[in-house]
């Protein structure tokens, strides 16, 4: 994998995050300009709309069957179109109407994800909430120079990926230990098949075989000043007949990536990732 960051001659940092789902084997990195960064703690990176995955846990928490169409519509423009404004209307709806956003992070921090955080809403002029400093925050080695609107890492969005598998699959895991009677196995599952209306022809989805399940988000960071992209992120659970993986990625760059090519990079890590698990499964 980091071979492949070499030989594309990329010069921004890389997140990456894998985790068979069968076998419990990940690997995970921190790697920028060939070298090679510790992972404890995570490194923080602009979130983006990947941001989305942990309010789409904390909505099914608030709502409750039989869903309010309304509800399931803002949840759909969310994940399946990327929208902000129905994040924000799904949050103030059913969430909470004025710090809707901080109670996502607070159901990020009781399952353990330290690193990941809303401080405000999504549209233009929202005020800053909360202020949050994080273990991955603390680093002084390296920084992504993240939004104070909202942060994460590789790892933990790996992990509540993770965990709406466990919920999904096998009625176990964080999800249902820690919110017993507010998230159900029906639930998860149905958080799972959001994600896979997410349909997008690059960046993770371009490394697997079409008509491959992949129940993902994605999103990216733009500068406001210039436009040009700094962060670029996929987040996502892949599910094959070799076997089921999580995968996150995230690049950033201080000064700018170049969509098409960091595209085809993620999708040949994704590539080489799909290859790496089915070679285990093997």
């Amino acid at each position: 994998l980091k071979q492949i960051l070499d030989v594309a001659e990329y010069d921004g940092i890389a997140g990456l995050y894998l985790l068979d789902l069968q076998t419990s084997q990940e690997i995970h990195f921190i790697y920028a300009n060939k070298t090679d960064y510790p992972t404890r703690p995570d490194l923080a990176f602009t979130a983006s709309s990947i941001i989305k995955i942990p309010i789409l846990v904390t909505a099914y928490r608030q709502i409750e069957e039989p869903y309010p169409e309304e509800a399931l519509n803002l949840i759909a423009g969310m994940i399946e179109e990327s929208g902000n404004d129905p994040a924000d209307w799904l949050m103030e709806q059913y969430i909470d109407q004025s710090v809707g956003p901080l109670e996502v992070t607070a159901t990020m921090e009781q399952l353990g994800l330290e690193n990941t955080f809303l401080a405000g809403f999504f549209r233009i002029g929202s005020p800053l909430l909360a202020v949050y400093n994080t273990p991955a925050d603390a680093r002084t080695d390296l920084t992504t120079d993240p939004d104070p609107y909202n942060h994460t890492t590789v790892s933990d969005i790996g992990m509540l990926l993770a965990d709406l598998y466990q919920c999904a699959e096998f009625g176990g895991g964080a999800l249902l230990a820690v919110f017993p009677g507010e998230i159900t196995q029906a639930e998860c599952r149905a958080m799972i098949d959001t994600l896979t209306r997410n349909k997008t022809p690059f960046l993770i989805e371009a490394g697997i075989p079409d008509g491959t399940r992949l129940a993902h988000k994605h999103g990216w960071v733009s500068d406001v000043f210039t436009g040009a992209i700094t962060t670029i992120g996929d987040a996502g659970i892949v599910f094959t007949p070799a076997g089921d993986y999580v995968l996150v990625i995230y690049f950033s760059h201080p000064t700018q990536l170049v969509w098409d090519p960091m595209s085809k990079l993620m999708g040949d890590l994704s590539e080489a990732c799909l290859l790496y698990t089915s070679d285990a499964a093997d």
